[in-house]
Order: C-alpha cells, then structure tokens, then sequence
C-alpha cells in the first residue's frame, strides 16, 4: 500500500455530521463550555452552524490521536466523532500530542455531554448522578489507580489484576455493605470518587475490615451521600425448582418488585426474550413459581428447558428491563462481572453492548471481561484495561 492511501482521511459524510452535531444538541462537548454552535444566517430563512467535527480516533494514523486499528468504515461512524468549538476544537488536536486529551477522554467527554442532553429533552425526570472518575489505593492494588469512567465502560484483564475487586468494592461503597472477601481487620482501601450531579462533586470512603466511612469535604458521614441504585448480577446462584427465586437472587431484587415488574413494564426492552408468564405449582410443601418464556423467534419454552446460555440472557433481558425502567427516576449502576457471559457469542453479546450504549438506557454500566474480545465494535466505550506487575496493578485507558 502506497504512502499516500496510508495517509488518506476518513472524513464525516454530511449525513453523519447532522447525527454528531443534533445528538450534542449543537453544543460544544467541551466540558464546562456547552457554546451553542448553530444560530440565524443572513436571512430570515437562513441558519448557521460554526461548529467543528473532531475524530475521537484520529482519521489518519498518525494524527494527535491513535486510530485505534479501526477501519476506515468505523472511523467514519458517528460514534467516532465530537462536535466542538474552534477554540476546544483545536486545544484538543494540539493537547493531544502530549497525551492529554486521549481517545478515552474524549469519549467520555461525548456520552456524558449526550447524557446530559437527554436529560434536558425530559427524557427522564430525576436529576441524576454521573460517575466520572475513581481513585482507589490500598491492599491488593499496591499504588494509586485511577479509572476514568463513561456512561459505558468495559474492563479487561487477565485473571488476578483486579477487576472483580473493584466491582465488588463498587457494590461495598453504594449497598454500604462490604463484601465478604474485603470485610477481614487486615484490609483496607481509601478511595475518592469524582461525581457530576449536575455540577461537579466529590466523595471520599475509606475501608477498614467491615467498616465504611463516608467524607464530604473531608466532614465525616454516617452513609453514601450521593445514593446509587446498584445492580450486580451474584455468580454463585444455584438451580432450584422455583425459576422466579433462582432469577430474583441472581440479580438481587426481591420477589415483590419482580411481580410488580412484569405486571408494569415487564419485557419491553428484552433483546432476546419477548415475554414470560408465571405459573404457581404446589409441591410438598411449598407452592414454586415455574416460568415459560416467549423468545423473540416467538418460540415458548420452559424456563427449565433452556440453555445454561439462553437462560443467562433471559435473566439478563429482566434486570437490564428491570433498570432501563427504573432509571428514569433514580441513579442506577450496573455492574457486569458475570461468568456467564463469557458464553456468549459475539453475536449474541453485541446487542446487549449497543443498547447499554444508546440513549434508552439512562444509567451508568461497568462491563467486565478477563479477555478483550477484539471482533465486538467498542466505539464509544471507555475501555480500561488491567494488568498485573511486580505485585502492583496498572492501568492504561488509552489502549483500544
């Protein structure tokens, strides 16, 4: 391949710039400037737009920022692009040479600047808290970690570099309950959490053995002040006869709030299941709820007859229902450190991946992986990936 098809840019088609520039609203995605960039023309029946179109990976590759290894095709999507002044425009391409606006952060920029748009439509009606960065130091890590954090982000690593400790430690801060494998006297862990809320805040919690301590501006608090619904999906569930017990332990709600779900609003944002139906059966000497599921190919099957792998996604198609509905009154956090998913195809797990990324799902998810599964399309995640040295865990977010 010649120099100059190397250094061919992958410009936004007209089409593709309508879609960047409405999605932010015509508004800078700088944080804290938010300029409007369209207005009235010359004429009564003219308009103006002085916005500019920034890739998030760089068109070519060798440009301020890495092209990530996409193809021309996903350099040029939409979720590949952020819409800026002049002035951010060129801070950001000039920054980003010194490794400071990387793609990661500009990312992160998009999908919490969209977040917020969607708020300003009415498209939820709680005033939500967004996590936007969290320090953690302490056992296991051995320095400072930092993790920057998106509407979507998806951690991977190999196994022992601690991604499922932060879930877990996640999970402590916001149930106020430490789990299990961190609550022991020689442990300990401080951590500051940064917050847009919609301005920016932050918290601090220190662990020591069961104990959580809460910090607002270094005052002392008797709970999480910043609440959180948080979900995560509890890996050693056993197979029972009542499916509704078995399904409402895995993902932690209680048997009241499931009923009232399906009764509400039940399966309307299921990716693979179309509906379900209860059935109560009496047996000695309890009464168990048995579950028939209607797929999306319309066939109805037992719960029990499933797949391991399709009743991993039935139950993932309840708690993401459960949580896109419940989310429009409260702040939520998903938390995906499930086993189970590792037996999902790509083809099977890319729909779950674009619709935690798209406006319907008002709350904040932590997707984690111990491998990277480079065939599914991450453009407009944040990725963070960890890794392990000398007994010290490191972080990089600039990696596609």
């Amino acid at each position: 391949m010649s120099k100059s098809k190397k250094q061919k840019r992958e410009e936004f088609r007209e089409p593709i710039k309508k879609i960047i520039a409405a999605r932010a609203g015509y508004r800078c995605n700088f944080p804290g400037c938010h300029k409007i960039l369209i207005g009235p023309g010359y004429k009564n029946d003219e308009f103006i737009t002085i916005g500019e179109y920034s890739h998030i990976f760089s068109a070519v590759k060798n440009g301020p920022r890495t092209d990530g290894g996409l193809s021309p095709a996903e350099l040029a999507r939409p979720e590949n692009g952020i819409y800026l002044c002049r002035v951010h425009h060129q801070i950001v391409d000039t920054k980003s040479q010194d490794n400071k606006y990387t793609s990661d952060l500009l990312t992160l920029y998009k999908n919490r600047h969209e977040f917020q748009i969607s708020g300003e439509l009415g498209e939820y009606l709680y005033p939500l808290n967004w996590i936007n960065k969290f320090k953690i130091d302490g056992t296991f890590f051995g320095q400072e970690l930092i993790l920057n954090l998106g509407k979507v982000t998806f951690i991977y690593g190999s196994n022992g570099t601690g991604k499922s400790a932060l879930v877990e430690i996640f999970h402590s801060i916001f149930t106020e309950n430490v789990h299990s494998r961190w609550s022991k006297p020689n442990i300990y862990f401080d951590t500051e959490i940064g917050l847009d809320n919609p301005t920016l805040s932050n918290f601090k919690v220190n662990i020591r053995g069961e104990e959580l301590i809460y910090f607002v501006k270094e005052k002392e608090q008797p709970f999480v002040p910043f609440p959180f619904e948080v979900f995560k999906l509890n890996e050693n569930v056993k197979t029972r006869k009542d499916d509704v017990g078995y399904i409402i332990e895995t993902i932690g709600i209680s048997r009241d709030s499931f009923f009232n779900f399906l009764k509400t609003t039940s399966l309307q944002y299921g990716l693979f299941t179309n509906e379900i139906s209860v059935s109560s059966i009496r047996t000695s000497p309890y009464v168990v709820d048995k579950i028939h599921v209607t797929l999306k190919d319309g066939f109805k099957r037992p719960f029990g007859a499933l797949s391991g792998t399709e009743k991993s996604r039935v139950i993932l198609d309840i708690l993401i229902s459960y949580v896109t509905e419940l989310s429009k009154y409260k702040s939520v956090l998903l938390l995906i450190d499930w086993s189970k998913t590792l037996s999902f195809s790509d083809g099977s797990l890319k729909p779950y991946l674009e619709f935690l990324q798209s406006s319907v799902a008002h709350f904040q998810t932590l997707f984690v992986s111990h491998r990277q599964r480079p065939d599914l399309d991450w453009t407009g995640w944040v990725i963070a990936k960890l890794s392990r040295v000398n007994k010290t865990t490191k972080v990089s977010q600039t990696e596609r």
